[in-house]
């Protein structure tokens, strides 16, 4: 949101969340639960696809989705093609394909316990999951994801954002790297 504020319509933005594939085609664990956070979760061939489309002056639509446990609402969304395109989401820089066509690579970092509580919060206030269903998630999916896939990333950023507390110290660096591509 704080390059959305900075660059205002010069910016089009793509959430990997707008990329998750069909349910019933994500991996299962061991006890038989979805798992939604490892890297094949994501279509990230139409991700690729839509990058070069928008890169090509095309604009591109699909739908989009409520992560609520017991509602699940769609809406289209229509992205333009602008001076900038901002990719965000967890898995970005797991994708070598997507990873090639980046001018400024950005992660964004805070402790695992600080996600774990901000997670807690979202999903149980937000998503109407139980504390159970939460902690199951993070030790069986999301932390074995982290480990795996998500913080081996970080050195290869041109910039790290420390959300443990401000990041905005962390969004005036990464607009300084963007503002000094274009020129």
């Amino acid at each position: 949101n704080g390059l959305k504020d900075h660059f205002g319509n010069r910016l089009s933005m793509l959430s990997l969340d707008d990329y998750y594939r069909p349910k019933e085609v994500l991996p299962i664990d061991d006890n038989g639960e979805t798992n939604f956070d490892v890297p094949e979760a994501i279509d990230h061939p139409k991700l690729h696809a839509d990058i070069l489309k928008l890169a090509g002056g095309e604009k591109v639509s699909f739908e989009t989705y409520t992560y609520n446990k017991s509602l699940m609402k769609s809406e289209l969304a229509v992205i333009e093609p602008r001076e900038w395109l901002v990719v965000e989401g967890l898995f970005v820089l797991c994708y070598p394909e997507i990873v090639s066509l980046a001018h400024v690579k950005a992660y964004i970092d805070a402790s695992p316990e600080v996600r774990l509580e901000r997670r807690k919060h979202r999903d149980m206030t937000v998503r109407g999951y139980t504390p159970e269903e939460v902690e199951y998630q993070w030790k069986h999916h999301v932390r074995p994801a982290d480990l795996a896939h998500i913080e081996p990333c970080r050195e290869g950023c041109d910039v790290v954002i420390d959300n443990d507390e401000d990041w905005r110290k962390g969004l005036a660096n990464l607009i300084e790297q963007m503002e000094a591509k274009e020129a």
